[in-house]
């Protein structure tokens, strides 16, 4: 990839200065006329102030300019305020994956801060190596599933069996 090399020995880069009512695009092509010219393509819409990305001729990702991202959405701000910051629309099953290996873990954190238990105040927790999920709130374990179904809550065992709870104390 050295048909165009921009080259320094120290800080470097590239401007794309465009109209501010414009927009400034790099474009991904595998043909010369068509809509093929710019099936791929990463743009700036100064009149907006949003970035989006499009493959394979449709916009797939949009950051808007209040900084929340939107996958297969053009306008994430269209969904809950408490929770637009990150948005993933699709027109069939949609979700999200957490990939780790057998012997690691997977969690989504819900922080108030950048130190202490203010990093993880509540958090959904995966441990791949025994198949173990946690809960938690107030920075404290709240809930557990273990492999085999089994229900803790707080420091209570809950089983369900045939219908009827049984807590064991």
């Amino acid at each position: 990839a050295d048909n165009l090399t921009i080259a320094d020995t120290g800080h470097c880069g590239i401007t794309i200065r465009s109209g501010d009512d414009d927009v400034g695009t790099i474009f991904f092509s595998d043909a010369t006329s068509g809509t093929d010219e710019y099936v791929g393509y990463v743009q700036y819409d100064h009149s907006g102030n949003f970035m989006k990305w499009q493959t394979n001729g449709a916009e797939r990702m949009r950051i808007d300019s209040s900084g929340n991202v939107g996958i297969g959405t053009t306008s994430p701000t269209s969904f809950s305020s408490e929770a637009d910051n990150l948005v993933i629309s699709g027109s069939g099953h949609t979700g999200i994956t957490i990939d780790a290996t057998s012997s690691t873990n997977s969690a989504i954190y819900f922080a108030d801060g950048t130190s202490g238990n203010e990093q993880y105040r509540g958090y959904i927790y995966y441990e791949h190596s025994n198949d173990l999920f946690r809960i938690a709130t107030a920075a404290t374990e709240r809930m557990v599933i273990d492999s085999s179904g089994n229900v803790g809550i707080g420091a209570t065992p809950l089983s369900v069996q045939s219908g009827y709870v049984n807590l064991q104390l």
